[in-house]
């Protein structure tokens, strides 16, 4: 299984910071905070909307 290094700033205290593997469930190591900001890595989220919205090349 491949480790996915992913690089991650913090919405709420703008600490920067690195995660490794595929965890879903990441905060902030200096403040807790949940609302990440991925810089570098692969994404979590869905494949893909099929289109409907306008921030992917989909449709």
């Amino acid at each position: 299984m491949e480790q996915t290094k992913r690089v991650f700033r913090c919405a709420s205290c703008g600490k920067i910071f690195e995660q490794e593997g595929r965890d879903s469930s990441i905060k902030c190591p200096e403040c807790r905070g949940k609302i990440l900001i991925l810089l570098e890595g692969e994404t979590l989220g869905k494949k893909g909307c099929g289109g409907s919205c306008g921030s992917c090349s989909s449709g």
